[in-house]
Formats: C-alpha cells, structure tokens, sequence
C-alpha cells in the first residue's frame, strides 16, 4: 500500500510541476523577441550631480550603463516585464507599441520612449510588414538585471 501512496504523490508532484511551467511560461511571453548582447559600464560614484545646458542627470550611488540593441520579429513582442532604474530607447527602425499598465503609445523611426518603475510593460512590433530594431540604454544600480518579468496588469 505504501509503494502505491509514494507513487501517487509522485505523479502528483511531476504533473504540479509541469501545470506550474506551463502557467509560468505562457505568462511572461516574448515571442519573436531577439536582444543582442549588452554593454555594460559603471558610472563609479557616490553621488553624481551633472547640470549642463538645461539637461540634469543625478544618481545617488554607484550606477550602470547598459547598451543593447533588441529585434522584434513581425507579430513579436517582449513579454510582460519592468525594469529598474530607466530604459531610453530609440527606434531605429519599424515602429513599436509600448504598453504600460493599461496604457499603449506607438513609436515610428527615429523617436525615442522611455520605460521605468514596476508598472507592467510590454513592446510589440507595432508594424504588419517590418522587423523592429530598436537601440536601448538603460540606467541601472551597480549590478543588477536589466529586466524584471511580470505578469500583466487587470485592465
């Protein structure tokens, strides 16, 4: 009787386990979604305070600069996710839709979007016919992830 209870809760932990995987990766999606490889530098300091031309830049402690240049396939998209620190993102090419929260704006070639915080974010390739390249840098505390996956937002 013993051998038949251990093979139950087996079954029943391998089929847990597999229900789990499936939920958790139809979750974070990103379909047709290609980032290259990162650069990454750190900007060595305590405190940073940049003020030049009107344009103000402060951290508070020891940050990372990351380059990245990301492809979407057509009907792609990045998956659920937010990012520490910010993101500034040109797109060099084909157009984006960012969806933040329940809220989506469309970028064309040649504009700039940023992303920040925890609110859920996703970007698609807003175009029917083109691939997506967009060029990305992000601004993140010394060593951490670029990105955090997430579920998406009950709209």
């Amino acid at each position: 009787m013993n051998k038949y209870k251990s093979i139950l809760v087996a079954a029943i932990g391998v089929a847990t386990l597999a229900i789990s995987g499936v939920t958790a990766s139809a979750t974070l999606g990103n379909s047709g979604f290609h980032p290259g490889p990162q650069t990454r530098g750190t900007l060595l300091s305590n405190g940073l305070h940049l003020n030049a031309d009107n344009i103000k830049f402060q951290t508070k402690d020891a940050t990372d600069v990351v380059v990245q240049e990301i492809k979407q396939d057509v009907g792609g998209d990045s998956g659920w996710h937010s990012h520490p620190g910010f993101v500034v993102g040109i797109v060099k090419s084909g157009s984006v839709s960012i969806t933040v929260g329940c809220t989506t704006t469309t970028y064309l070639t040649g504009q700039t979007f940023l992303e920040t915080g925890h609110t859920p974010t996703i970007a698609r390739n807003a175009s029917a016919t083109d691939p997506l390249v967009v060029e990305v840098t992000y601004f993140v505390p010394k060593g951490v992830p670029t990105r955090r996956d997430a579920n998406p937002p009950t709209c």
